[in-house]
């Protein structure tokens, strides 16, 4: 048990060695080095999440839903928010109206292309804004905290399930860990950052971190509904792309719902 433990978690810093760098830089050039890194992720998670909602990994709604999402984030590159996701609405209505190959109408294909395609339209669309840059960092160095302060502080302390019928492995102590890892980076980025409101960006960063913990508990209900262990395999100790993006897809939607609340800018500053 301790072995396997040590193996999965050797994978997964070998595996966040080499994202996470490539993940900052392209946050910090931003314009098409950004656009593109969003376009591979949208294209590897259609692939996955096709083949794990029982489609083909190389079919029609495959096709379907990475000219969709890639069409969209062209648009809201082009600055046009609005048509992007009027592009996805229309992606996820033919993905329903279209069969998949055993002649079957599934609500998967439309789902999966909202899934992915809004949460990649948005990091753009918060990117592009102003001080985007600050929080697209702030926004992955939350989630990435959360994620390891779930994941040791639920291993080391373990105790009462988080959500037992849909992720056995999550637990009360890893969640509420995890919210806490995720202040704390809000807090140390609002000392670190100037003219940061330290209130403001804290309660931003709790608010990253639930939602967060929410997109990896929807993937883990869609995994455990299809009886797959991971949407895929090309990330070692991880899975896929879509168990390594999962809080991010909620994450990114948090943000940009609250940045349209004030108006194109998170509240991060006094």
């Amino acid at each position: 048990m301790l072995e396997r433990v040590s193996s999965e978690l050797l994978q997964r810093v070998v595996a966040a060695g080499v994202l996470i760098p490539v993940a900052l830089s392209a946050v910090y050039v931003g314009g098409w080095m950004f656009s593109a890194l969003a376009g591979v992720a949208v294209v590897l998670m259609a692939s996955e999440w096709e083949q794990a909602t029982g489609g083909a990994r190389t079919g029609r709604h495959t096709y379907l839903n990475v000219a969709a999402g890639l069409t969209a984030l062209t648009a809201v590159s082009f600055g046009r928010l609005d048509v992007a996701l009027v592009i996805v609405v229309f992606g996820a209505v033919a993905g329903f109206v279209l069969p998949r190959h055993d002649g079957v109408h599934s609500r998967w294909p439309s789902i999966g292309v909202m899934a992915f395609s809004v949460p990649a339209v948005c990091l753009i669309w918060l990117r592009e804004a102003d001080s985007g840059m600050t929080v697209i960092v702030l926004l992955l160095l939350v989630l990435w905290a959360t994620d390891s302060g779930a994941y040791f502080v639920g291993r080391w302390i373990g105790g009462a399930r988080l959500a037992p019928r849909i992720s056995p492995g999550k637990t009360w102590a890893g969640f509420f860990g995890g919210t806490a890892s995720g202040a704390l980076v809000g807090l140390a980025i609002s000392i670190l950052v100037q003219d940061l409101s330290i209130i403001r960006t804290v309660l931003a960063s709790v608010f990253v971190s639930l939602a967060g913990q929410g997109g990896d508990l929807a993937i883990s209900a869609v995994k455990r509904h299809f009886g797959v262990k991971d949407m895929g395999t090309i990330i070692p100790g991880h899975g896929g792309v879509l168990d390594r993006l999962d809080s991010l897809l909620f994450g990114a939607i948090a943000v940009s719902a609250l940045a349209l609340v004030f108006e194109g800018t998170v509240p991060l500053w006094p």
